[in-house]
């Protein structure tokens, strides 16, 4: 980026003193072949700003099923099933070819839902295949779902406002106000109430996932908030952004508890493992780090990624830990070893 930025002012700066000593009819060729070298310099520049900070991979969101034996794969085309026991080609959940933007297994891991690009909310058998419920929302393209801990809840979000769904009736159960701040991120759901995260660059605010009121202000991050994760109990929020630091925070007090260090860029994902004893962050600087959530020690890092890497998430048992990359690969990570298990190319979306 740097260079194509000199490139284009050196051509700028020649081109003024060059006109004073070449002819006239010349200029106009000066002009435009100084134009053209500043004109690629520009398409490199935004080029590379969008190779840094705009996920490229056409993957939205990964999960493992609870059981660890399948993967969901949400992208421009739908969302693929993989079988995590065999070789044979992923299953299409979407026969339209309609984007989706985010996924969630149930607890059972029975069902999969998710968030179309459409404004819809499909929810499909994972055993069959087939498509067994649709909800209607009005959240906007970039549309959220978490089952309740319990499954008998699946919540919805956009930017503004949340949403409630009754699994057993298909019914619609509340639909909270307007909320004034940016984002809503994340939430922790389960019988009787939950915690919502909205962020506002550098402010992370805490909210009672029913009334949308003010739970706590967490301020600590010296840049924009990226990326935040509850641990599996919901007593513990960890948040990671542009500063390169991942932050823990009590959510019951909404006390900063410690902070991690390590990371040489922007931290775009966090995820914690399903027994909340360890943490991974994904960054623009290429690794995945694995850290103890308990002590903040640094256990691991994954070096392999060539692009900056989107996302990461652990398989049920903290064994593997699954990513994907601007380099257009997703990769299944030994968390013992830090080594590469399985490579898989990202499909065509």
């Amino acid at each position: 980026m740097e260079k194509s930025l000199f490139i284009g002012l050196v051509a700028g700066i020649a081109s003024v003193f060059l006109v004073r000593i070449i002819p006239k009819r010349l200029q106009n060729i000066l002009f435009f072949a100084v134009g053209l070298v500043i004109g690629i310099a520009f398409i490199f520049f935004i080029a590379t700003i969008l190779s840094r900070h705009v996920n490229t991979s056409g993957i939205n969101d990964i999960q493992y099923s609870p059981d660890g034996t399948r993967l969901a794969v949400a992208g421009s085309i739908g969302t693929l099933l993989y079988d995590m026991n065999s070789d044979k080609e992923p299953a299409l959940l979407t026969t339209d070819r309609m984007g989706t933007y985010d996924v969630s297994f149930s607890p059972d891991g029975q069902m999969l839902a998710g968030s179309c690009e459409d404004e819809l909310i499909r929810l499909w058998n994972v055993n069959t295949g087939e498509h067994k419920k649709t909800f209607i929302t009005d959240h906007g393209r970039n549309l959220r779902v978490l089952f309740s801990r319990d499954g008998d809840t699946l919540a919805s979000w956009g930017r503004y406002e949340i949403s409630l769904w009754d699994i057993a009736t298909s019914t619609h159960e509340k639909t909270s106000r307007k909320y004034k701040y940016k984002d809503f991120v994340n939430v922790w759901i389960n019988a009787g109430g939950g915690t919502l995260v909205s962020i506002d660059g550098d402010t992370i605010r805490l909210l009672d996932v029913l009334t949308v009121e003010g739970k706590a202000i967490l301020k600590g991050h010296k840049k924009e908030v990226e990326s935040v994760a509850f641990s599996p109990d919901g007593r513990t929020l960890a948040s990671g952004g542009e500063d390169k630091t991942v932050r823990l925070w009590d959510v019951a007090t909404g006390k900063h508890k410690q902070t991690l260090k390590g990371h040489r860029k922007s931290i775009d994902s966090i995820v914690f493992s399903a027994d909340g004893q360890m943490l991974a962050s994904a960054s623009r600087d290429k690794t995945i780090r694995v850290w103890d959530a308990i002590t903040g020690k640094d256990k691991k890092i994954l070096k392999g990624h060539t692009a900056p890497v989107n996302g990461a998430v652990f398989d049920p048992n903290g064994r593997t830990i699954v990513s994907w990359s601007n380099d257009q690969t997703i990769r299944l990570w030994d968390v013992h070893t830090g080594k590469v298990k399985k490579t898989i190319k990202v499909p065509k979306f």
